[in-house]
């Protein structure tokens, strides 16, 4: 036969089975091999039974049954506490060299298959421990009263305090040890999770760095330089590591760890970086497309220079501004109040001076088209005549 794996189900929270000797090494020496168990994940082992076994967990852990794999044999071992009592259970008349006992994948059933071979001829042998009738569990709701037959379990790492490992604080409702009692396919384990604040037992040494004397992660001399820089396509940012880098899987969240031995965050090489320049020049040409057009707009209707002056210069970038230079210069004078011409009811077409309706329009287009460039006064209708007409002569007798 062979040495049984270390084995455990996904449904068998903390329960852990496995064969081999007490020392520093594995050896071969059958008189000194033993099948051992551990229910606190590995941290602790107990032998349960003399010599090399096969096993299995069913019943999400509850029920474990084992077999003989160095001697053939018609008999298995089976437990409803955890290995604390065994029971023998004769499953034919004639022996066979047991290979293995399987059951369904989830490890939840009560139903067993053991298969070996006689006399060079494939066995399979179904074993059910449903008609064993146990108790059916109670009280998860209350797990950890005495009433209750669940207890609640936390695995631990013994490096860090708070009952953390791998960065979280999970706690399991699973059935005592000491009750013998069924699950039942339909057992949904109850699972509380938190994550713990980072420590340095949460990261490993990154690539390219050793642990030192202080427990420190440091570079290795002989390792080159190359790939730690920005790279090619570096694009905003881009991360230097510290030598530091989380374990796998681990799920910590925030400490002061966390701040101290995550990477850095640095720019790309540049003032703002490839993106950041490109979105600079975009922003300057359209600035100088701007200051172009207000410049020759202020210049043809003969606005002063921006550079004669402060005031000048001021007046220049607030009508660029104003109105996005698009105006140019009469952007400066957008909040000019304009008054409307007053419909008096009693205005004459000769009020201005300035003969029929048509000349008149003509003259005052022209005179607010001036005041618009800041070259004349608005008209007014409240002025007198340029040249008023002479009075009539009195008729003559």
């Amino acid at each position: 036969g062979y040495l049984g794996p270390v084995y455990s189900s996904a449904s068998s929270t903390g329960l852990i089975m496995a064969t081999g000797n007490v020392g520093h090494h594995l050896h071969g020496r059958q008189d000194e091999t033993n099948t051992y168990f551990s229910r606190d994940a590995g941290r602790s082992w107990e032998e349960i039974r003399k010599g090399s076994y096969i096993y299995e967990f069913g019943d999400h852990g509850a029920l474990m049954v084992l077999a003989n794999n160095r001697e053939a044999t018609n008999t298995i071992l089976y437990s409803w506490n955890e290995g604390l009592n065994w029971t023998e259970f004769q499953f034919w008349d004639h022996h066979i060299e047991v290979e293995n006992i399987i059951t369904e994948p989830t490890g939840t059933s009560q139903v067993f298959i053991v298969y070996g071979r006689r006399n060079d001829k494939g066995v399979l042998m179904q074993i059910n421990f449903e008609t064993l009738h146990e108790r059916r569990c109670s009280g998860i709701n209350a797990a950890g009263a005495d009433a209750s037959d669940y207890e609640m379990w936390t695995p631990a790492d013994e490096l860090r305090s708070g009952s953390c490992l791998l960065g979280r604080k999970v706690t399991f409702t699973r059935r005592k040890r000491a009750v013998q009692c069924f699950n039942g396919w339909d057992y949904d384990r109850k699972e509380d999770s938190q994550p713990c604040s980072c420590t340095r037992t949460d990261y490993e040494c990154d690539f390219g760095y050793q642990v030192n004397e202080k427990n420190e992660c440091e570079r290795v001399p002989d390792m080159p330089m190359g790939g730690y820089g920005a790279p090619d396509d570096c694009a905003g940012f881009f991360s230097v590591s510290r030598g530091y880098r989380k374990v796998p899987g681990d799920a910590c969240v925030g400490g002061e760890a966390e701040l101290r031995l995550e990477p850095q965050h640095l720019s790309c090489p540049g003032v703002f970086g490839r993106t950041g320049g490109v979105l600079l020049a975009v922003v300057a040409a359209l600035t100088t497309v701007m200051a172009v057009f207000t410049y020759h707009r202020r210049k043809e209707m003969g606005y002063n220079d921006p550079w004669r002056s402060r005031a000048d210069c001021l007046e220049f970038f607030r009508s660029g501004v104003s109105l996005g230079g698009l105006s140019g210069g009469l952007g400066a004078y957008a909040h000019t109040q304009y008054t409307g011409l007053v419909d008096t009811g009693d205005l004459e077409d000769d009020d201005f001076g300035l003969g029929d309706d048509d000349d008149e329009a003509q003259v005052l287009g022209e005179s607010l088209h001036e005041y618009a460039l800041g070259i004349a006064q608005p008209p007014s209708h409240s002025s007198p005549p340029a040249n008023p007409a002479p009075p009539p002569a009195p008729a003559a007798d």
